[in-house]
């Protein structure tokens, strides 16, 4: 391998805006080599295969958890979810099932680069912090941003984060910036790191990109047909990558 595995800092709250731009660049360049791109493409097969399977819970840190269903809706799995047309309820099924692909989806693909060593040393411990609620509006957004137009698609900057992270804008930025460290190691996001007066630009990162488009995108077209109550038993289909 050309570089040296990176290391995450493990309090990142003492992060000084230097030391993210430089650890910010050292992680880009991590994810860029061409061994660490194969192994997040791998990652992505093992982690479709993983949800479809249908039968384990991924633990907080990526592992495989508990024998039970990942996603249930309504407080059942989806076999057994009531029948129904209702076009509300069928949507409201689709969003729950959309977010607990992105939370327990990525939560697993980091967790097996974890298991792989092609995330840095010690990122895996901001594995659950890093596929939360506010993480999948992020990721949303991001992913707009990346599928449009590159020159013209807008980049997040810090204060968009400081609002959706609930800080005052008057506040410190340190736990922001260390956010956008945190996100940058474990792959869901990438960033430029400011010069002169330009802010952070934000962008989806190389493992967010892979998992939405390998993973997320057929596991939910996958599961979107119990929603409306059939009392089939999801089962893998074979490798739709």
């Amino acid at each position: 391998m050309s570089a040296s595995r990176p290391t995450m800092p493990i309090r990142l709250s003492t992060v000084k805006a230097d030391e993210a731009a430089d650890l910010v660049n050292k992680f880009k360049e991590w994810f860029g080599l061409e061994e660490i791109q194969r192994l997040v493409q791998d990652s992505a097969r093992r982690t479709q295969s993983f949800l479809l399977q249908y039968d384990h819970t991924p633990t907080p840190q990526g592992g495989i958890g508990e024998a039970e269903p990942w996603v249930q809706l309504e407080g059942v799995p989806l076999p057994e979810l009531e029948e129904t047309d209702d076009e509300v309820r069928l949507d409201l099924r689709l969003s729950g099932l959309r977010l607990k692909t992105f939370a327990e989806g990525a939560c697993r693909m980091i967790g097996i680069l974890n298991e792989t060593d092609a995330l840095p040393k010690f990122a895996n411990t901001y594995n659950d912090t890093s596929t939360n609620l506010a993480e999948w509006f992020m990721h949303e957004r991001l992913m707009r941003a990346y599928l449009q137009s590159k020159a013209s698609a807008p980049s997040p900057k810090l204060g968009d984060l400081m609002d959706l992270y609930l800080y005052d804008p008057k506040s410190q930025q340190g736990a922001v910036r260390a956010k956008i460290v945190q996100m940058v190691s474990v792959g869901l996001w990438d960033a430029d790191p400011p010069v002169g007066a330009r802010d952070w630009k934000i962008r989806a990162g190389p493992v967010a990109t892979e998992f939405h488009l390998k993973v997320f995108v057929p596991v939910v077209e996958h599961f979107k047909q119990y929603l409306k109550g059939s009392q089939q038993t999801p089962a893998e289909e074979g490798d739709v990558l």
